[in-house]
């Protein structure tokens, strides 16, 4: 039975991912009305082409993407139909704060829900943020999403809220839930 893995997406290995990207976002959208950038109807060409500019941040050193792609038994590298899950660090530029990060689109297939992937991505995401310097991670997400449960099981702290933050795919205005975290940096002999 092929298992999910996490991977640091790579624009020299991973480019043909993008359109299942782009459809992954695009089913988070339909399936649980994510507030997630685009409202309905959606273009398939809008959603590639943000995620072409998205990849296009990892050679400017604001951003990385890990990826979570079903794996053979065979132990090779899925192909773009087995992504089953992305999630995003933007590292802003910043001389006062260079450990934030900012994570943005944990998108995880329906058909793989509920079986660790959101957790898989999101230590993937932790450790990579770490050897970047990033220790201080923020996010937000919509008030009665299934993500507002998620969040605080993977050791992030309420912030606060805003009420009419986004509109909802569905129609009208959702309100925001806004959370961080502080990474704790591993010494060598605590390993």
């Amino acid at each position: 039975m092929p298992t999910p893995k996490a991977y640091l997406f790579s624009p020299q290995e991973h480019s043909q991912l993008i359109p299942d990207l782009a459809a992954l976002h695009k089913s988070c959208i339909i399936h649980d009305q994510t507030i997630a950038y685009f409202l309905p109807p959606l273009e398939d060409a809008k959603l590639q082409k943000y995620w072409e500019d998205v990849v296009k941040e990892i050679d400017s050193g604001t951003r990385f993407i890990s990826i979570l792609l079903n794996e053979s038994e065979s132990g090779t590298k899925a192909k773009g139909s087995e992504l089953v899950g992305v999630i995003t660090l933007i590292m802003p530029p910043s001389e006062t704060g260079p450990f934030r990060g900012i994570v943005e689109k944990l998108f995880v297939s329906p058909d793989f829900r509920g079986k660790g992937g959101s957790r898989l991505l999101m230590n993937h995401l932790e450790a990579e943020a770490l050897k970047r310097g990033r220790t201080l991670l923020m996010l937000d997400t919509e008030i009665g999403s299934a993500a507002e449960k998620v969040y605080p099981r993977l050791g992030f702290t309420e912030v606060g809220r805003i009420p009419r933050y986004g509109i909802s795919p569905a129609g009208g205005l959702k309100d925001e839930v806004f959370y961080y975290k502080h990474l704790q940096v591993k010494e060598e002999g605590n390993r």
